[in-house]
């Protein structure tokens, strides 16, 4: 009878925990080792002039970027890509700025040309940004702006670099805890344990927890212009991220696209000028 009870308990409870433990750590794993991504484009594709740079994190990393010169302005735009991307991705979407801004492009951590293998979706990432701001800092520049799609754009927030005039954030989550959210959506019963497995991998093995990588946390105290734009019907990091980080900064600007998914805002007619029309007044 023992024994039968014994099977009964592990086909109910202990096989589906382990199993639910295991997978938890493979969707850990599949997270922070993304597959590279290089893209084929670069600046010579827009008849931009460039250059290959790269530049050194505090933590011994080597990043690599391009700088877009503009002989005609002494103001420059830190561009951010998103998760598992790389700087070209972005770079189609982002070319206008070069019309009146110096340019810096670059790949984070374990993206792209950069070393590192590790991808912590923004909260080592904020290390990433505050070395190109360095960068840039060393070449003279003081009026410094950024752009940042998605986990570029948390990543920016996380930094909270005191060096940057103003910020344009496409799509970033307010809190990563929300963003793996996302991933468990259709788990029912499972997501929040499956989540917390999540967390758990993160602080054994990264030694963050996911509620330590939240921009809503930075962006209430930040005094800087900020402009926010999130497409509502974006399924992979709701639109509702948005509405947490505008309430956390009331003076945030907010920009609702009507359609489109994750990284369509671009398409929205509102979009290339309303970012001109952001720079132009605060950078």
């Amino acid at each position: 009878m023992k024994k039968i009870i014994t099977a009964i308990v592990a086909r109910i409870i202990i096989y589906p925990l382990a199993i639910g433990v295991l997978f938890s750590l493979y969707i850990f794993i599949l997270y922070i080792f993304p597959k590279r991504s290089v893209s084929p484009f670069t600046p010579k594709q827009w008849a931009m002039e460039y250059q290959d740079v790269a530049f050194t994190t505090r933590d011994g990393l080597k990043l690599k970027g391009w700088f877009i010169p503009n002989k005609k302005s002494n103001k420059v735009i830190i561009v951010c890509h998103g998760y598992p991307m790389d700087k070209g991705d972005v770079l189609g979407v982002t070319e206008f700025f070069a019309r009146g801004y110096n340019l810096l492009y670059f790949d984070f951590r374990a993206m792209g040309k950069s070393q590192g293998r590790i991808s912590t979706s923004g909260w080592r990432e904020k290390e990433d940004f505050l070395s190109a701001v360095r960068f840039l800092k060393a070449k003279g520049f003081s009026d410094i702006g950024a752009f940042g799609f998605s986990m570029g754009g948390a990543a920016i927030f996380l930094a909270n670099s005191p060096d940057i005039k103003c910020i344009v954030s496409d799509s970033s989550y307010a809190a990563l805890e929300a963003a793996v959210k996302v991933i468990f959506k259709n788990f029912g019963f499972l997501q929040d344990p499956l989540i917390k497995m999540v967390n758990l991998w993160a602080r054994l093995f990264l030694r963050f927890d996911l509620n330590s990588a939240a921009p809503v946390k930075y962006i209430a105290g930040m005094k800087i212009p900020i402009l926010l734009i999130h497409c509502q019907t974006d399924t992979h990091i709701p639109f509702t991220q948005a509405l947490q980080l505008h309430q956390a900064n009331p003076q945030s600007q907010l920009l609702l696209i009507r359609e489109g998914d994750h990284g369509e805002s671009v398409l929205s007619a509102e979009y290339e000028p309303r970012i001109l029309k952001f720079f132009r007044d605060n950078l």
